[in-house]
């Protein structure tokens, strides 16, 4: 079974293309649904689709900032996806959009030292899961 992802924040711009190429690295895409300003992919593993929002949200898209999250519950209209779950539609909303909540200031804090100058100082990763 698929799992759909929800893209808000679309340029008027953006064409199927531009999101296939968008999310194209991250796995088997089904089907790309565009809508005004937002779309729906359907990827054919939920795995690839999970990887596709952990990496993508908050990324640009023509020039564009758009948010990534898995999309819930069936559409309505001629855009029926196959397999879908019935839990409303659009976007998660509340807590479950992040699965570590927003991050808060504490106490603690993470020193790195001897870093080559070739190393970003960013990271893609998540401390304490």
């Amino acid at each position: 079974m698929g799992t759909r992802v929800f893209v808000g924040g679309l340029t008027y711009r953006v064409r199927e293309r531009d999101i296939e190429k968008f999310f194209r690295k991250y796995g088997r895409i089904k089907e790309v649904a565009m809508k005004n300003g937002f779309a729906f992919v359907e990827f054919d593993d939920y795995r690839d689709a999970d990887d596709a929002v952990y990496e993508l949200n908050g990324k640009e898209l023509l020039g564009e900032r758009v948010s990534v999250e898995r999309a819930r519950g069936t559409p309505r209209g001629s855009d029926q996806w196959r397999g879908s779950g019935g839990r409303g539609y659009g976007p998660p909303r509340g807590r479950s959009r992040d699965k570590y909540g927003p991050p808060t200031r504490t106490e603690y804090r993470l020193i790195v030292e001897n870093l080559s100058s070739r190393v970003s100082w960013q990271t893609d990763w998540v401390v304490g899961s």
